[in-house]
């Protein structure tokens, strides 16, 4: 964004800104007690009758039987370890098929009362059979292959994270929260190309489209029951090949349909020329080697805003509290104008100090002297972040090199009149007064400024929108939130 006369604007540069517990597997039996039945019948939970030579413990009966009998059918819960093969008693051979895990549990061996966190509750096993606190053999027991049982129990593959990515006590999970369930009062509006902003959205994430054909049907990408993008189906769609599909459509999670994010469609006063519409200004479908999750990776011209360039609907604006969060990838070395993500004027109105509040992510000078149509860190060979607010910016520079990752929540706070910025989870600006006097657009561009001007690279994840303050701790929270659904990135 540009200003016509008095300054030249400068777009908003949008900124960054399991289970296992430990199992009920094979059930608890209270008081240890096993069935005593003819033929060695297994009693409730996956407690399982001894063969003929096992001694009947303290606390329970067993029955013997000839050449024991097998347990089968144990049922295995989401997330729980399985014990393979149980536990054979001495002069018996009786074996758990598949074992019986809890929800979220550890398998306890076949002979054996599994306690929640794998403890054997009052109940005590046959000599030659047992199984000890955190499903571990007994003296003289013997576990076949497979049969042993992790204490605690263990992390099933591919979990579903909970916030923080903690299991409660005796494997039990907490349930998935994204980055605005962490939010006092929510997000105005959120958007994700890898997940759920929040656990309450079941829709779609983003739309695809092939790259040469802007006819051609598109599809949906889809969340899994783990709430993460459904990367099951862009490979049929783009023929194998990422870069012939485009992003399409990126779906709004909180006023789902109105607020929805797609490929800019104008000829901007400062360029670029979209008009052609279609996929002239849409990114290319691109998944992050590092996760295996699709990032937005835009480059000139490719920029988003709502269809229209409508004003967004849910979201205050004007003089109020703003509050914006960005989680991606610095550009390496890319000089550029303007703000990567944030509400600003719409793109054909008069650029004016304040009615932009975007978040900035930037590096060194667009221009030769640090002024005018750029966002400008404070040396032309530094990162910044911080917020861009058409012309005027409050920025802070962060080092010479970019972060491997940035979490970025910039916001305006209207009763202190001051602008403040945190990257990954600590405070690094707050300047009161604001370079200019916010009174922000509700527009919502991304990789693109105020007026749509100067497309800037994006690298991102997610992004959302608050009509409140964020607090220190939800700032943090958010920081651990990201860390456990992103385990393999590093936020420095």
């Amino acid at each position: 964004m540009r200003t016509s006369v008095l300054s030249l604007g400068a777009a908003v540069f949008l900124t960054l800104v399991e289970c296992t517990g430990t199992g009920g597997g094979g059930g608890t039996s209270t008081g240890g007690t096993t069935a005593s039945a003819s033929g060695g019948a297994g009693g409730t939970g996956g407690t399982t009758a001894n063969t003929s030579g096992g001694a009947t413990n303290s606390g329970g009966t067993t029955a013997n039987t000839s050449g024991g009998t097998t347990s089968s059918g144990g049922t295995t819960a989401s997330g729980g370890t399985t014990s393979s093969g149980g536990t054979n008693a001495t002069g018996g051979s009786t074996q758990t098929t598949g074992g019986t895990t809890a929800t979220g549990g550890t398998a306890s061996a076949a002979g054996g009362s599994g306690a929640t966190g794998g403890s054997s509750t009052g109940g005590t096993t046959s000599t030659g059979g047992t199984v000890s606190t955190g499903g571990q053999p007994a003296t003289g027991g013997t576990t076949s292959g497979g049969g042993m049982t992790s204490t605690g129990g263990s992390t099933a593959a591919a979990g579903t994270t909970a916030s923080g990515g903690t299991s409660g006590s005796g494997g039990a999970a907490t349930a998935y929260q994204g980055p605005c369930d962490l939010v006092s009062g929510g997000c105005a509006e959120a958007y994700s190309v890898t997940r759920a902003m929040t656990a309450s959205y079941t829709g779609p994430l983003f739309q695809l489209g092939i790259a040469a054909d802007k006819t051609a049907k598109t599809i949906d990408i889809a969340q899994t029951a783990a709430h993460t993008a459904d990367m099951s189906t862009w490979n049929a769609y783009c023929s194998g090949t990422q870069s012939k599909c485009v992003i399409s459509r990126i779906y709004a999670q909180v006023h789902t349909g109105a607020n929805d994010l797609l490929p800019a469609i104008w000829n901007a006063p400062w360029g670029p020329d979209c008009s052609a519409g279609g996929y002239t200004c849409a990114s290319k479908f691109t998944i992050e080697d590092a996760t295996g999750l699709p990032i937005l990776t835009t480059v000139t011209p490719q920029e988003y805003a709502l269809s229209g360039d409508n004003f967004a609907m849910g979201v205050t604006g004007g003089s109020k509290a703003i509050g914006l969060m960005y989680n991606g990838k610095p550009v390496a070395n890319n000089h550029y104008c303007c703000g990567v993500f944030g509400i600003t004027h719409k793109y054909n109105a008069n650029d004016t100090f304040g009615t932009d509040f975007m978040l900035a992510l930037a590096y060194g000078w667009k221009d030769s002297n640090g002024c005018c149509i750029a966002v400008n860190c404070g040396a032309s060979d530094k990162y910044c972040v911080g917020a861009e607010e058409e012309e005027n910016n409050d920025l802070y520079d962060y080092g010479s090199s970019p972060a491997d990752n940035a979490i970025v929540v910039t916001q305006f706070d209207p009763t202190a009149n001051a602008v403040v910025t945190f990257m990954n989870g600590s405070q690094v600006l707050s300047h009161s007064p604001p370079k200019a006097q916010i009174n922000a657009g509700t527009a919502v561009h991304l990789g693109g400024g105020g007026d749509l001007s100067g497309p800037d690279p994006v690298l991102m994840r997610e992004a959302f929108i608050t009509n409140a303050l964020l607090t220190a701790s939800e700032v943090t929270a958010l920081k651990a939130n990201a860390v456990a659904f992103y385990p393999m990135l590093k936020f420095p």
